[in-house]
């Protein structure tokens, strides 16, 4: 049947929605790995040690991952789409300021601007995914954001260095700022009105808190990496950053207990579906990113040089871009349980492999761990993701947004860590791979135990249209 002129219309406008909402996603993840390789160049510069300049990435990691649930819950109460859009056109004024900058100051004060931004449309993206497009289409559409997600972390570093060397530092600044002013404009012309908002407080002693910690413990391990992470200012900072996140936790159980449901905010924690999707996001990225973090490193202790290093890399997010929208799909047709869990089944696998072989593998012999990582990868993102938001109620997809947003942040900024660690702890580098290895390929197996659960009981409820398990 030939679609009416109206459903081709309608279908073509979702269609340039859903490019443009992605487009986003795209961006935020360019603007967070185009500047590691632009770092010596800022540095020189502006006169500043090559350590200060670092927290031109870390800063806007930080800001992003602080101000990701305000921003979620800023576009349940005020519309989504409004949050998005203005997130757009804060990120490319704050690459314009970044571009114009000429000291230290201006640079990290624009920056937490663009971060400012980024949280906003990162926080609401995948919320007004959920709300306009049907639930067969939904997956697919997730899917699509993992492979921009993808294609953005892969064009950053590759399209940084090209500019670096034909142009300065500040060419990526100014190639962000036009090109997030152009989606912005494209995403007020075409992204429908919101239809509803929800009511509630901001938690911003909430916030705060959060923002305390996550500080406290990015601080902890910038100090930790240029002396010692057992100096007494390390360890005190590592200290203030556990209690806090006990305290808040054990808030958190309060006030779950002692208000309803629709006001405190953490009721979605108590379905174990929800939990666990949380859990899986965190220990996923945190693998991903410890192994991309060891990988090169191992590639280049055996010989390899620095351009073949990259070109087997870049099977990890090229492996993604392929695997998400098709998962998408499949977990459309067939339901998300079992793709996730085949997915979280072989990155554990690979992991292992990599672990256990990884010192007597070739170079050459890498490129297919990397890629069944990426594949592994693109198995979990999109069908996770439809769980998790599919358990949120409408006037909750915003806040459910910015805790999965925020979630992949801290992964990324825990596997980030734990490789870096292990990389630079003592002098036997193997041991250290094959701790970082093996201890992921742990976490995901474990993790795997929910989806595997859920599906041999979900298997059994014939026309049952919910995949929670109580």
């Amino acid at each position: 049947m030939s679609l009416t002129m109206p459903s081709l219309e309608r279908a073509v406008n979702l269609t340039a929605v859903k490019v443009v909402i992605c487009l986003g996603a795209f961006l935020s993840n360019l603007s967070a790995g185009m500047f590691n390789i632009s770092l010596v160049d800022i540095s020189a510069d502006l006169q500043i040690p090559v350590a200060s300049a670092q927290w031109v990435v870390s800063i806007y990691l930080l800001v992003i991952s602080v101000l990701l649930p305000v921003m979620g819950r800023l576009g349940d109460r005020f519309g989504r789409r409004k949050v998005h859009n203005l997130g757009l056109f804060a990120f490319a004024a704050g690459a314009l300021g970044c571009a114009l900058a000429q000291n230290e100051a201006m640079l990290l004060g624009f920056r937490v601007l663009q971060g400012a931004g980024a949280s906003m449309y990162q926080a609401t993206n995948m919320a007004l995914i959920v709300s306009l497009f049907p639930a067969e289409q939904r997956g697919r559409a997730l899917g699509l954001m993992s492979t921009f997600v993808a294609a953005g972390s892969m064009a950053g570093p590759a399209l940084g260095g090209f500019l670096i060397q034909w142009f300065a530092w500040e060419s990526n600044f100014w190639l962000l700022a036009v090109v997030a002013a152009a989606v912005a404009m494209l995403a007020h012309r075409l992204i429908p009105r919101d239809t509803e908002t929800a009511g509630g407080r901001m938690n911003l002693a909430g916030a705060a808190w959060m923002a305390v910690c996550l500080t406290s413990l990015m601080v902890a391990f910038d100090l930790g990496s240029r002396s010692s992470f057992l100096s007494v200012p390390v360890l005190l900072l590592l200290a203030v950053s556990v209690g806090l996140a006990a305290g808040y936790t054990g808030y958190a159980r309060f006030a779950q207990r002692n208000s309803p449901p629709a006001e405190n905010g953490f009721s979605l924690f108590t379905d174990r579906s929800f939990a666990a999707g949380i859990v899986i996001t965190v220990i996923t990225y945190m693998a991903a990113f410890a192994a991309q973090l060891a990988l090169p490193s191992l590639l280049r202790l055996s010989g390899a040089e620095p351009a073949w290093v990259g070109l087997i890399m870049i099977g990890y997010p090229l492996a993604l871009v392929v695997t998400a929208p098709v998962s998408g799909s499949i977990a459309d047709r067939k339901g998300p349980l079992g793709i996730l869990a085949a997915g979280l089944l072989l990155m554990s696998v690979t992991l292992l492999a990599l672990g256990l072989g990884s010192p007597a593998l070739r170079a050459g012999a890498m490129v297919l761990p990397v890629v069944l990582l990426g594949c592994a990868m693109g198995m979990i993102t999109s069908p996770n993701t439809s769980i998790v938001m599919g358990l949120a109620a409408k006037s909750q997809l915003g806040r459910v947004s910015s805790i999965l947003a925020l979630s992949r942040n801290i992964g990324m900024m825990f596997g980030t860590a734990a490789g870096g660690l292990m990389i630079s702890g003592g002098n036997r580098p193997n041991g250290s791979y094959v701790a970082v290895f093996v201890a992921c390929a742990a976490a995901v197996g474990l993790s795997s135990v929910w989806p595997l659960y859920s599906f041999r009981h979900s298997s059994k409820r014939k026309g049952a249209e919910h995949l929670h398990i109580p």
